[in-house]
């Protein structure tokens, strides 16, 4: 495939990654055009397994006490996807947030910063959320 694939963290710009995620704040529109339902962002932004150890909407990590990617300032509502790279993608609905972070954790070796990639992420997400909020 050439280098690339869609297994290992987020192939994309900053730009487009705000479009799909003002997309998905918009609840399925982007400017004129309705890319998918409200129920279908619905389904994808909440609780699809309860009783396990991780939650999730389909395809999606939601903010939760155990998941420290999102730190501990995004509101109930936020949802998010990582990347092996280090990549993350965060939306608040709450705050109206998006919160992108493209990194490549891996270079030059695998072994870099494997053990604190999560730290990092929750830590870039509370400094958006803490430029922003009131509280």
């Amino acid at each position: 495939m050439g280098g690339v694939s869609g297994h290992a963290g987020l192939f994309s710009t900053a730009v487009d990654l705000a479009v799909y995620a003002r997309m998905l704040l918009n609840r399925g529109s982007y400017k004129d055009a309705r890319i998918l339902s409200p129920r279908s962002i619905e389904l994808m932004t909440s609780l699809q397994t309860g009783g396990l150890n991780e939650s999730r909407g389909l395809g999606w990590l939601l903010q939760a006490e155990n998941n420290f990617s999102a730190g501990d300032m995004l509101s109930e509502s936020a949802f998010g996807h990582t990347g092996f790279t280090g990549t993350s993608l965060w939306i608040d609905p709450y705050y109206e947030l998006i919160v992108i972070l493209l990194t490549n954790r891996v270079h030059p070796t695998r072994a870099r910063g494997a053990g604190e990639i999560q730290r990092i992420r929750g830590r870039i997400n509370n400094l958006a959320v803490g430029a922003i909020a009131d509280e």
